[in-house]
């Protein structure tokens, strides 16, 4: 009995090791790796910029083979998976992209408008289909954020690239040191700033002069020109922001100013420059503005948010109602076309003579 019991234990034994060695055989190895765009490894040192998708090559090596690109027949047999471990308030979309039968890593960013990049973390993971076993795990790592000023663009006054909109406190101390008690001037398309700097912490000057949908959604039939600040620099001392309004002066009968905040529409009172084509109004903090043909009551809601700027930080975020008034504008181009100005809403009339 006992040499009988014995000899059933081998051939359960001798069982195992084969199905295991056939198993092994079936199930052949495979590395996972993520590849480098455009010049960006995501090591850690690639910066994304918000809004913008990106689009990593992912490579699979079987067998101790070259790695080679993925493609659509390879996710007839393998899963891939991207999940957060850090940092995932700073992407609006993360994951496996299939453009032209090739496997992609596809990253965008979220709308946020920082002064100093947010890192992020994430696991990228190779596994069989209607598997959870990992074949394969890559982490990758990256920055989300705008890179600053280039130093050498640095005056009393200074123009502002969308694309490289940080001013960091070193930055604006080095300007305060050229403009001295003088107003210091920030200029960008359709806009220009002018406001005295003392001490002044890092802003994010990112504007564009995207459509806020909530807004043209609720007045379909209103024309809208819409600039909005997206990281709502704030100054301790008052400023004035110059709007060229030339491509509307002559279209529009009447003209309102608004600002729009927390998804509601304020009235702003703003001065005229007829010469210029200007208006300005005066304020310690950018935000959203709208210039309108349309009149709506002042406070009036209409929902959404005012840029969309989560996770801004410090000075990024609103400072209560907005401070109205005027004072004269230079020469500065709205030419926005249908765009929306964000944060709280106020509006002056001017008619055409």
């Amino acid at each position: 009995m006992k040499k009988l019991f014995a000899f059933l234990l081998a051939a359960l034994t001798a069982a195992s090791v084969t199905a295991t060695a056939f198993a092994q055989e079936a199930a052949p190895s495979a590395t996972l790796q993520v590849g480098s765009a455009d010049g960006l490894t995501l090591d850690g040192s690639a910066l994304l910029h918000p809004g913008q998708e990106y689009r990593f090559p992912l490579m699979i090596a079987e067998n101790g083979e070259e790695a080679r690109p993925m493609t659509v027949e390879d996710m007839q047999v393998y899963d891939i998976k991207a999940t957060a471990k850090s940092g995932a308030g700073a992407m609006a979309d993360a994951g496996r992209l299939e453009s032209g039968r090739q496997q992609y890593l596809s990253l965008t960013p979220g709308a946020i408008f920082t002064v100093s990049p947010q890192d992020v973390k994430y696991t990228v993971s190779l596994s069989f289909k209607n598997s959870s076993a990992v074949l394969s795990q890559v982490t990758v790592q990256w920055k989300v954020g705008y890179p600053s000023v280039d130093d050498g663009d640095l005056g009393a006054s200074t123009a502002i690239d969308p694309s490289a909109p940080v001013l960091t406190k070193e930055q604006l101390a080095a300007i305060e040191k050229i403009t001295g008690d003088e107003q210091a001037s920030f200029t960008g398309s359709g806009w220009q700033f002018h406001v005295r700097l003392l001490d002044q912490e890092a802003v994010n000057f990112h504007y564009s002069a995207q459509n806020i949908k909530a807004v043209s959604d609720r007045y379909p039939e209103a024309d809208f020109r819409f600039l909005t600040f997206g990281g709502k620099p704030a100054f301790d001392f008052y400023g004035t922001l110059t709007l060229d309004v030339s491509a509307v002066l002559e279209e529009y009968e009447d003209l309102y100013l608004y600002r729009y905040l927390d998804g509601v529409l304020y009235s702003l009172k703003y001065d005229l420059d007829q010469d210029a084509q200007t208006i300005s109004i005066r304020t310690k903090q950018l935000g959203s503005y709208i210039v309108s043909d349309t009149k709506i009551p002042n406070g009036t809601a209409v929902g959404g948010s005012s840029s969309g700027s989560a996770g801004n930080s410090g000075a990024g975020s609103d400072k209560g109602n907005p401070s109205t008034g005027g004072t004269d504008f230079t020469a500065i181009a709205l030419a926005l076309g249908s765009v929306s100005l964000a944060g709280a809403a106020a509006a002056v009339k001017y008619r055409r003579k």
